[in-house]
């Protein structure tokens, strides 16, 4: 283990034995020495970050490549990138989510700990280093060492990201029997919104102001010609990934932002930015004085393509509830609606859910049709995919119109213009990835998730009902990654094959 040279005030848990102390005592006397201090660094910073609860969640670690982290989508390249420079590319892609997973937690170590790190590894190396760049550094060697291991790279082939459901908590909830009553209510609650959604828009009742929120009027929209040539240049990679960046992604978000349009009756019912006061704090705050709209970018596979998903995501201060017997309401509540890019630069399919990974629908455009539900030998039961309305036509340059009710959030239709009635108000852009480390008052930093990924302080009473179908904190707001999409069956949110799995594509 590394120990820490001249930090008499470190906390405890940094302090190690001096019978360590030979360990960095001089700087790696060759390159193997170097690579096993590499990988103590790596424990240590990984110890560190766990005890001060810091953890950033929303890739998952590879077990013996701490330099290397994983979501789903990249973990779907693992059976075709076996040659380079596939295989180097997609490596170099894991080693850039663990990279911005690590500098996230870094900005939410307390300072202190930061400190104590940096003289630690310091010492190591006989001379000073700036953690991000020590991480960097390690990685880059460590990284070297595996490609030339044709073992190792078998390894790293067969990693994998943890389900998102836990088998134990089925069995022991007798799942293949309560499961029976939850996919009864869903088949209810999907007939209600069917029955929503088959209502003229001007008879949904609103119970008091409809505001709507706007895109801002900057950057410019893109017709389907510059979407598709933003999507053909950013691919231009082994993987062939579409990865637009700076001002061609900021107009891509642009170009499909939804306008929001909410029954609002009171504060609990407006878009905000979430934030913390303090360390101590039990619940985010929703700031209803800045509604923003976060971004996110994610990915599908269908047909062998690679194509391009925009995410926008709003929360609001809570969903009310309307007695003590209310299971559903609690704080903090929030919505998804995200948008696949056919590589022709139109939309081809919609989806919304809310943060919890619950209300999950789909509004495919025509071309689409609905696979039939397969039943799987692990889950008797699959929860049908809710398809409430197709997607509407939208004209060139031009987002949807998204009806939001007041409480209970529940999105009402979608359309592609909004109900005259009404003030409008814009909305401000923010990275989804700011989420992952905000601001503190007092100075310092913090994730709005905790190292599970859930939002802390937005428990629902429907845990106590909804355990035995396996979810982890069901009901409560959770991180890009840890989205459970189906209580009756196994769906997750990023699951790179969800829409080829769901839907059958005429063309």
């Amino acid at each position: 283990m590394l120990v820490i040279a001249g930090c008499a005030g470190a906390p405890a848990q940094l302090q190690y034995a001096a019978a360590s102390s030979a360990v960095i005592a001089a700087p790696p006397a060759d390159a193997q020495a170097r690579l096993r201090t590499c990988q103590q660094f790596f424990v240590e910073l990984d110890r560190v970050v766990r005890r001060a609860k810091v953890t950033d969640s929303q890739a998952a670690p590879v077990p013996g490549f701490p330099y290397l982290r994983m979501d789903r989508f990249l973990q779907s390249f693992r059976d075709q990138t076996v040659a380079e420079p596939a295989f180097s590319a997609w490596v170099g892609r894991l080693q850039r989510l663990a990279e911005q997973g690590r500098q996230l937690e870094l900005a939410n170590l307390p300072a202190d700990r930061v400190r104590a790190l940096q003289a630690m590894f310091s010492a190591a190396l006989g001379e000073p280093r700036d953690l991000m760049e020590t991480v960097r550094d390690c990685a880059t060697q460590l990284h070297r060492r595996d490609l030339a291991d044709n073992a190792r790279r078998e390894r790293l082939r067969a990693a994998w990201v943890p389900s998102e459901y836990v088998t134990w908590k089925r069995g022991v909830g007798l799942y293949m029997f309560t499961s029976l009553p939850v996919n009864s209510v869903i088949k209810r609650w999907h007939e209600v919104t069917h029955a929503t959604f088959a209502q003229p828009i001007e008879s949904l009742a609103v119970h008091g102001e409809l505001l709507r929120y706007v895109p801002p009027r900057l950057p410019i929209p893109l017709d389907s010609d510059g979407v598709r040539d933003i999507l053909r240049r950013s691919a231009q990679n082994p993987l062939g990934i579409p990865e637009p960046a700076g001002v061609d992604r900021q107009r891509l978000f642009a170009t499909f932002a939804p306008t929001w349009q909410i029954d609002v009756v009171s504060d609990d019912d407006r878009l905000g930015a979430p934030g913390w006061s303090s360390v101590a704090d039990e619940t985010p705050t929703i700031d209803v004085r800045y509604p923003t709209v976060y971004r996110q970018l994610s990915h599908t596979r269908i047909a062998g393509k690679v194509l391009l998903q925009l995410n926008y995501v709003v929360w609001f201060p809570a969903r009310p509830r309307t007695s003590r017997w209310d299971y559903l309401g609690g704080y903090v509540d929030g919505i998804s609606w995200r948008v696949t890019l056919s590589p022709d630069g139109t939309p081809l399919v919609f989806e919304a859910m809310h943060n919890c990974g619950c209300y999950h629908m789909f509004f495919p455009t025509p071309g689409l049709r609905l696979r039939p539900v397969a039943n799987t030998p692990d889950d008797d039961l699959q929860e049908a995919a809710l398809v409430p309305q197709q997607a509407p036509a939208l004209a060139p340059g031009s987002g949807p119109v998204l009806r939001i009710a007041h409480r209970t959030h529940y999105l009402q239709r979608v359309t592609i213009t909004a109900l005259d009635n009404g003030r409008s108000v814009a909305y401000r852009w923010a990275d989804y990835d700011s989420l992952r480390s905000l601001p503190l008052a007092p100075g310092g930093r913090r994730s709005l998730f905790r190292a599970d990924g859930i939002v802390p302080g937005t428990t629902r009473g429907e845990r106590w009902f909804l355990w035995p179908m396996g979810i982890p904190h069901p009901g409560q707001m959770r991180q890009w990654g840890h989205h459970a999409i189906a209580f009756v069956g196994r769906r997750h949110f990023d699951d790179p094959y969800l829409l080829e799995t769901t839907f059958q594509i005429d063309n």
